[in-house]
């Protein structure tokens, strides 16, 4: 098991214990000096003293492994509002919600960038409601997985 592996595997755990979801887990950074990013959710939110807890219990999981060489920083926090989508579970959980990306090939009309609502996801696409119909007059599109580059939810302030 890879460190990246070993790490979702003990956030996960560490999560699920407090009925949280995890979102996502990162490595950045260089050999000796990584930084390890996990992101976690739930319906409500996640409070800063929960994200406290997670990064304390999460540092001494990752103490007793020690899946990397040398020193590493460990960043919990929530996915934001504006969150990365990258798995069908992200966006299944994002449905109804905004939402921009970037395929790999063009499939909006001759476009790569796609901005829309999410309608459903399934197992190998998302369905996305166009915030304009494409050139061939289509109100939306579905997108395969395996095309997206790169995904986000997009925040909308709501006007009083």
């Amino acid at each position: 098991m890879g460190a990246l592996e070993e790490v979702r595997d003990l956030a996960e755990s560490v999560a699920g214990r407090r009925d949280l979801r995890l979102w996502d887990v990162e490595l950045g950074g260089g050999r000796g000096n990584s930084v390890v990013r996990v992101y976690v959710d739930s319906e409500e939110g996640v409070d800063l003293d929960t994200v406290a807890e997670i990064s304390q219990e999460l540092s001494r999981g990752l103490d007793l492994r020690d899946p990397f060489p040398g020193r590493y920083v460990l960043e919990v926090s929530s996915p934001g509002l504006e969150r990365n989508l990258k798995r069908p579970e992200h966006f299944s959980a994002s449905v109804g919600k905004k939402v921009t990306m970037k395929t790999k090939r063009a499939l909006n009309g001759g476009s790569h960038r796609i901005d829309g609502l999410i309608r459903s996801a399934g197992t190998v696409a998302v369905q996305i409601e166009l915030d304009g119909a494409n050139e061939h007059g289509e109100p939306q599109v579905e997108v395969p997985y395996d095309q997206v580059k790169t995904a986000r939810t997009v925040f909308e302030w709501q006007s009083q």
